[in-house]
Formats: C-alpha cells, structure tokens, sequence
C-alpha cells in the first residue's frame, strides 16, 4: 500500500477519534450541568425541575461509548502504524544487504572487513543501528590543505 493511501487511512482514524473525544467532551458537560442542576434541585434552590432520570442514563451510556470508540480506534491507529514501521525496516534492511539469519538469530550486516549482528528479534531496531552503523562509516576525513 503506498504511503499516500497510509496517511489518509491514519488522517481518517485521527479525524474519527477527535470527533468521538469532542463528543464525549460535550456529553461530559451536558451532564455536568444536568448534576448541577439537579443538586440545586435536591438542595431546595430550586422549586422546579424539567430533568428526566433517563438523561442521566443516556449521558454515561453515550460518555462510555465514545470512549470505546476512540480506545478501538488508537488501538488500530497503533497497530498499523507499528506494522508499517516494521515492513518500511525490513525493505530498507534488505535493500542495504542485510540478512535475517536464524544462527544466530536476528538481523545481520557484513561489511568487508567486520560483520555485525544489528538486532533479534525487532526489525525497526535493527533498521535503526543499522543506520547509525552506515553513518558512522560514512563519515570521511577530508584532506588537509597544503600549506604554501
């Protein structure tokens, strides 16, 4: 899948997830003041009262809702972000040379001269040293200037 369509897949599950946590954010205040206003209510302020017991009912159950709503929707939000981190660390694993061996287990990169065990078991891991591993070896001296 390419990383275009990706960001629309996340941008969509974010989009769904700020409007579950506003919603819940306003039930959260509807509620608020129905308590309020049954308090005064209860505590003689005020004679009369509109407020029906199933409002309250109808407030948690929808507060409860949409914050299962938004915790199922992070966690598939982190799963395929995690998923995509993974198979973007094995390409670029793969295409630098490196080889998931199973003895000893993990990912493995050779150069000329040394050969080096990146990581186990997480590919996003290995990717990570096997960058700063590239860096580091791509950093040359320069040469110094003649002196006149």
């Amino acid at each position: 899948m390419s990383k275009q369509k990706l960001r629309a897949i996340y941008k969509e599950l974010s989009d769904k997830i700020d409007t579950s946590q506003e919603a819940a954010l306003f039930e959260v205040k509807e509620l608020k003041a129905d308590l309020n206003e049954l308090q005064r209510h209860l505590s003689g302020r005020k004679k009369t009262t509109d407020l029906q017991p199933e409002d309250f009912l109808r407030s948690a159950y929808d507060i409860a809702q949409h914050l299962r709503d938004m915790q199922k929707r992070r966690e598939i939000l982190a799963e395929m972000q995690d998923t995509a981190a993974e198979t973007e660390a094995e390409a670029y694993l793969i295409a630098r040379g490196a080889k998931l061996l199973t003895r000893p287990v993990g990912w493995h990169f050779q150069t000329s001269k040394e050969r080096f065990l990146l990581h186990a078991e997480d590919s996003v891991q290995a990717a990570t040293k096997l960058r700063k591993l590239l860096s580091e070896g791509k950093r040359l001296k320069r040469p110094k200037k003649k002196k006149k």
